[in-house]
This record gives C-alpha cells, sequence and structure tokens, in this order.
C-alpha cells in the first residue's frame, strides 16, 4: 500500500465523522458587502457530496485523482508571478491595463500571459472556481476587481468568497481536511485578468500567482459553524509552491514507513544551518535541549551514550550527506548544510564514520531520533529557550 492511500484512508473515516455533525438548516452566504443568500443544508446533500468528492471511498481511485488534480496544476507555476507582482495588479482597481500599468507589473515581477482558449485557466471565463480535472477539487479561483471582500494584505492573504451550494461549500472544508491532516500546504492558483491595447485592438492578457490554503485549523473544529465559510489563501512564492507539489509526490511513496516532510522555511534553515551551529551559541542551545530530553548517541560505537552523559565539547553535528561526498556531486553544495541534513552525535561516533554514508542501522536511529531539521519543526520554541 502506498503512503498517501495509508494516510487517506484514516481522511475518509475521520471526515465523515465531522460531517456527520452537521445540522439541517438555513445559512447565509455574503455574497457582497451588503448582500447575502440563503442556501438549505440537509444530511442528504452532504452526505451525497461527500461521496462524490471521495470517490465513493474508493482509496485507489481517490488517491489517483488527488495525484492527477496536482499534476495538473505543476506547469502553470512557472507562469506564476511573484507575490509582490500580483500585488500590483490586485491594487490596480481596473480592467484596463495601461503601459505604464503594465510595466509596474513586471517590474515587480509580474508575467503577464496571453489569452490560450485551448486552456481553462487562461481563457476568459467568469467562473469564480476552477475545479481540477475530475471536478473533485479546487485547482484555482478567479479574482475580480469589486467582487465579495476585495483586500489583500501585506503578507498576501484574502479571503475567497464562499459558495452557494452545499457541494461547493464541502469541497472547501475537504480541501482544508487533507492539507491538515497530510501535512501539507494545500496549493491553488490565483488567477485575474485584464484587457490591454495592442495595435489598436483589445487584447486579454492574464496575471496567476500560487497561493495556499491557511487557517484550517479554526475551520475544522465544528463543521455545522463553519461548513458555509469562505477560504483563506496567502500568496507563495513559486519556490515554494514547487517544494509543495514535490512533497505531495514523495506522498505516492510505496514505503509507509517513510515519515514525509514539509519543507522548512528558507529563513529557518539557514538560521540553523551547520556554519550557525557548529561551535556556536545555537549549537551550545541544541545540545542542552537534547541533554535536557535524555536523547541518546544514535550510533553505536559509544554503546548509544546518553549525552548528558558528555561534555558539549564531546557532542558533534553529523552530516548524513558527507562534505566530502557533496564537493564531488555540486548539485548537494548548498544542501549539504541544511538541518535535515544533520544530526547530533558523539565525536567518537563521528570520526568513525568519516566520509562514509550511515549504514543502515545509524540511519534508521537518526530516523527515529530525528535530524536538526525534525526537532526544529517539533520543537523550535523550546530549543529556543535551551539556555
Amino acid at each position: 500500500m502506498k503512503h498517501l492511500d495509508k494516510e487517506l484512508e484514516s481522511c475518509l473515516t475521520e471526515f465523515k465523522k465531522k460531517i456527520l455533525l452537521i445540522e439541517d438548516g438555513i445559512r447565509q452566504i455574503p455574497v457582497s458587502s451588503s448582500t447575502s443568500e440563503s442556501v438549505n443544508i440537509t444530511k442528504n446533500k452532504v452526505l451525497t457530496a461527500f461521496s462524490t468528492l471521495t470517490k465513493g471511498k474508493d482509496i485507489k481511485a481517490l488517491s489517483d485523482s488527488i495525484q492527477d488534480h496536482f499534476n495538473e496544476l505543476s506547469p502553470s507555476i512557472a507562469l506564476c508571478s511573484s507575490p509582490k507582482g500580483f500585488r500590483t495588479a490586485w491594487g490596480l482597481r481596473s480592467k484596463t491595463l495601461s503601459m505604464q500599468d503594465a510595466e509596474a507589473i513586471v517590474n515587480d515581477g509580474g508575467q503577464l500571459i496571453p489569452v490560450n482558449d485551448n486552456s481553462r485557466l487562461l481563457s476568459c471565463e467568469q467562473q469564480g472556481v476552477v475545479l481540477g480535472p475530475e471536478k473533485k477539487l479546487v485547482l484555482a479561483v478567479r479574482h475580480s476587481e469589486g467582487n465579495y471582500e476585495d483586500s489583500l494584505d501585506e503578507l498576501g492573504r484574502f479571503t475567497y468568497q464562499p459558495p452557494r451550494d452545499v457541494s461547493g461549500m464541502l469541497r472547501y472544508r475537504w480541501c482544508q481536511f487533507l492539507s491538515q491532516k497530510l501535512k501539507v500546504p494545500y496549493v491553488v492558483l490565483v488567477i485575474m485578468w485584464f484587457e490591454y491595447r495592442l495595435n489598436n485592438k483589445m487584447n486579454q492578457l492574464f496575471i496567476l500567482a500560487p497561493a495556499k490554503i491557511i487557517d484550517c485549523d479554526e475551520d475544522l473544529i465544528n463543521l455545522n459553524e463553519s461548513v458555509h465559510r469562505p477560504l483563506k489563501l496567502q500568496l507563495i512564492p513559486r519556490h515554494e509552491a514547487f517544494a509543495t507539489l514535490n512533497l505531495i509526490k514523495s506522498l505516492n511513496s510505496d514505503n509507509i514507513d517513510i515519515d514525509v516532510r514539509a519543507e522548512l522555511p528558507e529563513a529557518l534553515a539557514r538560521e540553523w544551518s551547520y556554519d550557525k551551529i557548529n561551535s556556536t551559541e545555537k549549537g551550545k542551545q541544541l545540545k542542552r535541549w537534547a541533554q535536557r530530553n535524555s536523547i541518546s548517541c544514535p550510533g553505536s560505537k559509544c554503546d548509544h551514550i546518553p549525552f548528558r552523559e558528555l561534555k558539549n565539547s564531546d557532542i558533534a553535528f553529523g552530516h548524513i550527506v558527507s562534505q566530502n561526498w557533496s564537493s564531488a556531486f555540486t548539485f548537494m553544495l548548498d544542501k549539504v548544510h541544511h538541518p535535515d541534513n544533520l544530526y547530533l552525535t558523539c565525536k567518537t561516533c563521528n570520526s568513525s564514520l568519516s566520509n562514509n554514508f550511515p549504514e543502515p542501522k545509524l540511519r534508521e536511529q537518526i530516523v527515529k531520533q530525528g535530524t536538526i531539521g525534525d526537532w526544529l519543526r517539533l520543537h523550535e520554541h523550546k530549543i529556543r529557550e535551551a539556555k
């Protein structure tokens, strides 16, 4: 069984329990800042929508559908604008671009793309939410100036209007739930289109940006209260979107024992890289935290001695992929000192490894105990307090 299949089994069971708590009744759905529309929600509509979204609970079909969905999204990421460029376009408050507007967008990292009637994403449709290939998940959202809540804050966060049908409402919550349980940000495309005069003819130009669904936990506490809420999104750079899609692909591994990790934030990875923790106060914080939490050396040469029995000077930071190996294969040079390639060990075990890779038993212990990156994901604040 694939890793994703195993996770989806528990997802279906837990999400089904949540939707059964949704009570029949009328929900008021905001259409604009001043008007709303009444939507009648019934248990039967909810269960029908659940069956449609989850492929009738066929795990393999659902897993394949999710992979196909994000495979369709992937090629469009390269065409996306930077968050700054997209914010510039958003802030124009006009459906028609002047030459100066277009230059401002491009100067801020925006990419303006001509209309393509063969593409669902780059055609002039008024449809708000664009669904994936099997119409199960949200692929993209179209923003039009003046609709719903029309604000984009400095961090690139905005709220996207809620659907006016039960299937659409449950789709929003299902996307959030997948993100929460798979521990992977859910990426969508945000699309805007403009008119631009070229050769005395009005042409359509598009601007795309990747975004991730945020604040999932709050909306998933009680679906009876939140089923009709909008989506909260945040613009992200292309490299973060690509990293997320790669993470989703890795979930499709046949090895269900592999713990798939979300990418460390770039700033955190730089802050705790090897050159920032080796023989520094930050390194001492990591060692003190390990000592206080009764963590032992993953190596066998020292018989897994507890770090609390060692002086700080006898504790080292080991590399899973060695520094010499990365020098021979230079594509690794910018990753070799990454916290995910580092682990805590004693000097004896670290010296015995030399420039070799950890043997299978040591690798198993490193995975069980955690890399420095794993510790930061789970215990960053406690590590910072280890003074």
